[in-house]
C-alpha cells in the first residue's frame, strides 16, 4: 500500500484528505505544520507528499526545497491559492512534482497522485545523491519563466527526464534549445553518463559514418587504430543532434536506419553496436513543412518527435522579463566576476519594448555587454545598447535571424580578439559549432 503524507495547518483540509485518500486505498499520514511534516518524512519515508503553501513557520515551498535536498525523487504536490502564478512557477523551479489550486478538486488530485507515484517508483533507480558536479550542471542550464507555456515545459522536463524517449525541440534561434536538452540530460536517468553534442550543419556527407559510427582499425586508409563515433561515445547518456534539419537526404537515411534498428555498425567491424543513448534533436525550422516539400524524411521526423517541446519566442514571453533579467544578471555576475544587482530606472521598460529577434541569447549578450561597462552595482539605462538592425537596401527593412546572429558572433569574436575558446563559452555553443558558423557567415579576423 502506497503511503502519502498530507501537511496542512487547516484541520478541515486534513480531514478531507485523510477520508478521501484512505477511501482511494492509500495509507495516509497527517501533519499540521511543515516542521512536523519534515520530521515524519525522516521516520516514515512516504511515497508521496502533499503540502499546503501558506502555513505558520516553514512554508510549503520550504518543505519542497528541503525534500529535494534530503529525498531527491520524492514527488511533492503543492496546494496553492487560486491564481497564485508566481508561487506556481517557483514551486516547479524548486522541484515540486505538480500543484493544485484550492478549493481541491479531488478527482484531479487523485489523478496527479497516481502519476506522481509512478514517477516515485521510477525514480528509485536514481536514489543516489546528485553529485555537486551534476547539480552545478543543472543550475547552469536552468531556464526561468512564469508564462503558462514555460510552466508546462518545466513540468514536462521532469516527466521525460525519467525515460529515454526520443525528443524533438523546436524554436527560433536563441530560444534555448540546447539549454533544454542539457536540462533534460542532467535532470534524470542519463545524468551520470555522457552528453554528446553534434552540430548537424557541420557534418560532411562523405565522413558522416566515420563521425557518427566510428570505424575499426584498417577500415579506412591510414586507420592505424579504432575510432569511437559519436553514437558510441554517448553510451547510456544523450546524443544531441542540433540543427537536425541540415542533414542531407543520405545522412537522414542512415540515421533513420539506426533509429529503426536501435543499433549501428562501425565500418570494418563484424558486430553491431546497440544504441543505448537517448536521442534529442533540435531545429529552428518547420520540419513538418519540410516533410511536405520532400526536404525531410517523414519516417525520420516521426521517429524523432516521440515527444516534442516547442520553445516560444522571447517576444511572446513579455511577462517573463523581470524574472528572466534577474536570472541572467545573476548568471552573468558569476561569469564576469561582477556585482551588478540593481536595475536603474527605465531599463526594464527599454528591454521589454524590444522585439529580440535573437531571443534569449540576444538578451543575454546585450546584458553582458552592458554589465561589462558597468562600474557600480546598478545597471543603468545608458549602458544598454540595442543595435538597430537593417539590410543595406533599406533602413526600415527587417533582417533575418541569421543576420542578427552573424553580427553578434562577429562582435563577440572581435571584442575577444578572436579567442574562440572564450567566445564559445560566452555564446554558449561548442567550438565546432562556432567554427561552422564562422565558415557559414564568411567571418574573418580584421
Amino acid at each position: 500500500m502506497n503511503k502519502i503524507l498530507a501537511i496542512d495547518d487547516d484541520s478541515i483540509i486534513r480531514t478531507l484528505l485523510y477520508n478521501s485518500l484512505s477511501k482511494a486505498g492509500y495509507e495516509v499520514l497527517l501533519a499540521g505544520d511543515g516542521e512536523t511534516g519534515l520530521d515524519m518524512v525522516k521516520k516514515e519515508v512516504p511515497d508521496l507528499v502533499i503540502t499546503d503553501f501558506q502555513m505558520p513557520g516553514i512554508s510549503g515551498l520550504d518543505v519542497v526545497t528541503e525534500l529535494q535536498q534530503s529525498h531527491p525523487g520524492l514527488p511533492v504536490i503543492l496546494l496553492t491559492a487560486h491564481g497564485d502564478v508566481a508561487l506556481t512557477i517557483k514551486s516547479i523551479q524548486v522541484g515540486a512534482y505538480d500543484f493544485i489550486e484550492k478549493p481541491i478538486q479531488m478527482q484531479e488530485l487523485l489523478s496527479i497522485i497516481r502519476n506522481g507515484l509512478e514517477v516515485s517508483h521510477q525514480s528509485r533507480n536514481l536514489a543516489k545523491e546528485i553529485s555537486p558536479e551534476i547539480r552545478k550542471s543543472i543550475e547552469d542550464n536552468l531556464l526561468v519563466g512564469k508564462t503558462s507555456v514555460m510552466r508546462e515545459i518545466f513540468k514536462n522536463i521532469g516527466r521525460i527526464s525519467l525515460n529515454k524517449v526520443n525528443i524533438l525541440i523546436t524554436g527560433e534561434t536563441g530560444t534555448g534549445k540546447e539549454l533544454i536538452a542539457r536540462l533534460i540530460h542532467y535532470s534524470g536517468i542519463t545524468r551520470d553518463y555522457p552528453m554528446v553534442i553534434v552540430n548537424c550543419s557541420s557534418l560532411n556527407e562523405a565522413f558522416f559514418e566515420q563521425e557518427m559510427f566510428g570505424y575499426c582499425k584498417g577500415a579506412v586508409n591510414g586507420a592505424l587504430t579504432d575510432k569511437t563515433g559519436k553514437l558510441e561515445q554517448a553510451g547510456n547518456g544523450t546524443i544531441f543532434l542540433d540543427d537536425i534539419s541540415e542533414l542531407s537526404d543520405g545522412m537522414q537515411t542512415r540515421l533513420l536506419r539506426v533509429l529503426q534498428e536501435m543499433e549501428f555498425e562501425k565500418p570494418g567491424c563484424d558486430q553491431p553496436i546497440p544504441l543505448n543513448a537517448r536521442v534529442i534533436a533540435a531545429t529552428n525550422k518547420d520540419l513538418e513543412e519540410m516533410v511536405k516539400t520532400g526536404k525531410f524524411r517523414e519516417e525520420l521526423y516521426y521517429r524523432l518527435k516521440v515527444f516534442t517541446i516547442s520553445l516560444p519566442a522571447l517576444r511572446n514571453r513579455k511577462d517573463d522579463f523581470p524574472l528572466l533579467i534577474a536570472h541572467l544578471m545573476q548568471k552573468l555576475n558569476k561569469k564576469l566576476n561582477k556585482k551588478v544587482h540593481k536595475i536603474g530606472e527605465g531599463v526594464a521598460e527599454l528591454l521589454i519594448r524590444h522585439e529580440w529577434p535573437g531571443n534569449v541569447r540576444e538578451l543575454e549578450n546585450t546584458l553582458m555587454q552592458a554589465m561589462i561597462m558597468t562600474r557600480g552595482d546598478v545597471l543603468e539605462r545608458d549602458s544598454i545598447v540595442i543595435a538597430t538592425r537593417h539590410t543595406p537596401a533599406e533602413d526600415h527593412e527587417l533582417c533575418s535571424i541569421a543576420d542578427v546572429e552573424k553580427v553578434h558572433i562577429k562582435k563577440v569574436l572581435d571584442r575577444l580578439k578572436w579567442n574562440k575558446l572564450e567566445a564559445s563559452r560566452i555564446l554558449e555553443i561548442t567550438r565546432p559549432t562556432l567554427n561552422a558558423k564562422i565558415e557559414k557567415y564568411g567571418l574573418r579576423k580584421e
